[in-house]
């Protein structure tokens, strides 16, 4: 067990209102386990700190950082269940990846159809869940010109999307071994902010923090993520 799972106290929140909780999760740590004993999967922890009802509508898998919702009652979880089947809420990434050649010409929005196998998704022609995403910049990484950030505006959520899309497009995550790319970097992928609605109404843009993990990024890349939460914020009343 790692140092970073062996931790039991809550995580840093971002947001807390209605009956949520917004939860910057590490990367490297498990959203939930199967079995917990010891508390260390972020939704026991969050249990073992004041909220024994907490439940996610959403996961993020043990490798992705950022932000995740987490229900601290049941109407709270029908709420957000009810907002990801309606499509409400928006979801933006940042993934560090190899170069592909010709990086630019991978921006764009992307539709494949993806089937899981084992620990692992598989992109198949046929016969899979439909898989969207829109790759929307594009930014250096200090010192490593061999790879870049990626932003990525995810509009589904099937499972491994992002690595398992990333490496059909010969940029797959950096240091992801899972998906065949041996970079020895840890690999780095977050869910770097989200718009979505309350049960109370009320619509909120939430934000990680890139660098909380001691990761570099470029100017370029935070430039952009400026712009485009001014664009995504929601209008005040």
């Amino acid at each position: 067990m790692s140092s970073d799972e062996a931790r039991t106290d809550l995580p840093e929140v971002l947001l807390e209102q209605a009956g949520t909780l917004v939860i910057q999760k590490p990367h490297g740590v498990s959203t939930q386990m199967r079995v917990d004993e010891q508390g260390v999967s972020i939704i026991e922890r969050i249990r073992r700190n004041g909220y024994p009802k907490a439940e996610v509508p959403h996961r993020l898998d043990r490798m992705t950082g950022g932000i995740l919702i987490v229900a601290t009652d049941h109407d709270s979880l029908r709420f957000h269940n009810e907002s990801i089947r309606d499509g409400l809420w928006t979801k933006i990434y940042v993934a560090r990846t190899r170069r592909p050649t010709h990086a630019f010409k991978i921006l764009g929005r992307k539709k494949l159809y993806l089937r899981r196998k084992g620990r692992s998704a598989q992109v198949v022609q046929s016969g899979g869940k439909t898989a969207r995403m829109e790759l929307l910049a594009i930014a250096d990484v200090p010192g490593q010109h061999e790879l870049m950030d990626v932003v990525i505006d995810l509009e589904t959520g099937r499972f491994h999307q992002i690595r398992a899309m990333m490496k059909h497009y010969k940029a797959p995550i950096a240091g992801d071994t899972t998906y065949g790319d041996e970079t020895p970097v840890t690999p780095l992928l977050t869910h770097a902010m989200m718009r979505l609605p309350l049960p109370d109404g009320t619509w909120h843009l939430i934000r990680a923090d890139l660098e909380s993990e001691g990761a570099e990024f470029d100017q370029e890349l935070h430039d952009f993520m400026d712009q485009l939460e001014a664009q995504l914020a929601p209008r005040k009343k």
